[in-house]
Order: structure tokens, then C-alpha cells, then sequence
């Protein structure tokens, strides 16, 4: 894609003006980018999913060893990867280590 296309992405889909454009980061529209995919996958990805698989499932056209056994076997979303996990949290040496890359710029303080 060019600057030219991102930039028509950012104002049109995601609803930005141009001096947010100007003055956003590459993480901040990338961060702006994967809310909107999710979003895309939970009103359009999964609804669609849903209407596919039904449509196969209820086929009688189709023998029953060629249809997918469940929804998330027809198709698979990104947001089926992180429902019901709850996050880990960091242990102490990771957080250490953290720190002392934001204080000292490395791994180990001096």
C-alpha cells in the first residue's frame, strides 16, 4: 500500500482528520488497525461464519464426512485464539529486566 492509500484508510474507515494523521506514530495507527480488524471479526467475521456453516452443515447435498464438525472448524477468527484465557502476568525477573532496559538502556544495571 502507499502513504497516499493509508492515509485514505485512516480518514475514511478509522475516522481520523488530517492533523491526526500528521501527528499519530506508526504504533499508534497499527494499534488503530487491529481494533478495527477486531472489530470487523466480531459484527461481520463472525456472523458470516456462522451463516456459512449452517448453510453447509444443513446441506443434504453434502456427505457428512465433508462437513466441519463445528463452527470454529469451518472457519477460524483470530478473536477464537484469546477468549476464556486470562493473561499472565510478568514474573519479577521479567520485571527487572523491563525496568532496567527503560532506566539503563540494557538488560543488567551497572
Amino acid at each position: 500500500m502507499t502513504w497516499e492509500e493509508l492515509r485514505s484508510f485512516a480518514m475514511g474507515e478509522l475516522g481520523w482528520s488530517l492533523e491526526r494523521w500528521k501527528s499519530s506514530t506508526v504504533k499508534e495507527f497499527n494499534y488503530a488497525c487491529s481494533g478495527y480488524w477486531r472489530n470487523w471479526e466480531r459484527f461481520v467475521g463472525v456472523p458470516m461464519r456462522e451463516i456459512c456453516f449452517v448453510n453447509i452443515a444443513g446441506n443434504p447435498n453434502i456427505k457428512d464426512s465433508s462437513k466441519p464438525k463445528s463452527v470454529q472448524d469451518y472457519l477460524k477468527l483470530s478473536i477464537d485464539d484469546n477468549q476464556g484465557k486470562v493473561p499472565e502476568r510478568p514474573t519479577e525477573e521479567e520485571i527487572k529486566i523491563a525496568q532496567n532496559i527503560a532506566f539503563y538502556g540494557k538488560e543488567k544495571s551497572v
